[in-house]
């Protein structure tokens, strides 16, 4: 199985227990995805500046505190999601997962670590569908934007040269032409261009007032 889009998903498994993280690795293997075992977080952090993963798992060892730090700054900077995985449950644990935006944090790795494998997965590929979906509506808003803009700029000329919406367009694309620019940027430079001329039309109101004063 692997996620939609991604021939080879990688995924980065951060544990001090080098069979523990070896046969987790193993198993994630047998799903498709790509996997690499550090066994430090300065060999990770390395890694992930190289070549991001799609992924970073980090083990907790039974009795260990669980530090979410290095999974904030994988997000923050990267952009990287994480999962944690501990030996057993703990409130406290799971609690700093899900406040350090953490996908999941599972519990039960010692005993049931084949049974985190299809969580693990389904983590993976519900945040790599949401974040298409996010992908999707930043273009759409984008593009709307960009619309937006040309159609503002459309009514400009259409009011200064008085002619219609399509003629406007056209002198638009043939100035972007002549100018080897896009449409949008010839578009945002006739916006612009009004801003400037608004300004001159805008007098400060106390200079305006000052000068009514002395006349009388």
């Amino acid at each position: 199985m692997t996620v939609k889009g991604q021939v080879e998903p990688r995924i980065f498994i951060l544990g001090s227990d080098p069979s523990s993280a070896a046969r987790l690795a193993d198993l994630l293997r047998q799903r498709g995805p790509e996997v690499s075992v550090y066994l430090n977080a300065a060999d990770l952090m390395a890694a992930v500046g190289q070549r991001a993963p799609r992924l970073v798992i980090l083990r907790v060892a039974d009795g260990g505190a669980t530090d979410c730090s290095l999974g904030v700054t994988l997000a923050t900077l990267f952009a990287v999601p994480f999962i944690v995985l501990a030996d057993s449950w703990e409130e406290g644990g799971a609690r700093a997962a899900a406040e350090s935006g953490a996908l999941a944090f599972l519990a039960g790795a010692q005993t049931r670590l084949q049974e985190c494998v299809p969580a693990i997965i389904t983590a993976m590929e519900r945040h790599a569908e949401l974040r298409e979906l996010h992908e999707r509506v930043r273009k759409i808003t984008q593009a709307l934007h960009d619309a937006r803009t040309i159609s503002t700029a459309c009514g400009v000329l259409m009011e200064r040269f008085q002619v219609d919406r399509r003629e406007a367009f056209e002198r638009l694309r043939a100035a972007a032409r002549a100018r080897r620019t896009r449409l949008l940027e010839s578009a945002a430079a006739v916006l612009a261009a009004v801003e400037s001329i608004n300004e001159f039309g805008a007098p400060d109101r106390d200079a305006a007032h000052s000068s009514r004063s002395k006349s009388r």
